[in-house]
């Protein structure tokens, strides 16, 4: 058991999993069309601390909501085994930052472009699926956001993953909208109607992913 939880195949899923979540969250702020529903909340939170000269990163900004979602799946689970989702969430965390200050820094974010906006906005989506697809699969410790559902399917005996999943992301939502409420500003800041799109199919493009992963046979985690 030990040996096939550290085969090289699930570790590579693992990791593979987190960078492509930190280069989606770049290319999806640089395509400025919408992010997905907790990067509403992760982009707004930051926009509305600027406001009071506090300068935080977008991977900062994502370890806050982490952090609050954690907390909530310790209360609801009542087991520790969520602490181990700390790991993933700080690197996750870091593959944000990497990406959007460093790796990604020369791409602009575009205003007017819809071509390259629309194309950073599949890509973007598309390795941020796949991205989550590949932690839930590897058998390693989930990314917060799978625990938090996972959390909720247990402790609600929700049986739908994608009933789940609306759940999650449209939670996401209301807290971006919530943060651009108390910023002030003309409209809901990073929450566009291509945001609220994703929050309605996040959790069949990440279920279809899991399919390929089956059919691969490269699932290390019981219960999918």
């Amino acid at each position: 058991m030990i040996l096939n939880y550290l085969k090289p195949k699930y570790v590579t899923i693992y990791f593979l999993g987190i960078v492509c979540l930190g280069l989606a969250v770049a290319l999806l702020k640089r395509g400025n069309l919408g992010v997905p529903p907790w990067d509403t909340s992760t982009l707004n939170l930051q926009s509305l601390l600027n406001t009071y000269d506090i300068a935080i990163t977008v991977g900062q900004s994502s370890l806050i909501h982490t952090t609050g979602l954690l907390l909530l799946t310790l209360l609801m689970t009542q087991s520790w085994k969520a602490l181990f989702a700390l790991f993933p969430m700080i690197l996750v965390s870091q593959s944000i930052d990497l990406f959007d200050l460093v790796l990604l820094s020369e791409i602009p974010i575009y205003e007017s472009n819809l071509i390259v906006q629309s194309l950073l906005f599949i890509i973007g989506t598309l390795f941020m699926t796949f991205g989550l697809a590949s932690i839930i699969v590897s058998g390693y410790p989930p990314n917060i956001y799978d625990a938090f559902q996972l959390g909720l399917m247990k402790t609600f005996h929700i049986k739908s993953f994608t009933q789940a999943r609306w759940i999650l992301e449209f939670s996401g939502i209301g807290l971006g909208i919530l943060y651009a409420v108390i910023e002030g500003g003309p409209d809901w800041g990073s929450v566009t109607v291509l945001s609220i799109g994703l929050a309605a199919i996040f959790g069949t493009v990440i279920k279809m992913y899991i399919a390929l992963y089956k059919r691969l046979n490269l699932v290390n985690r019981e219960g999918l």
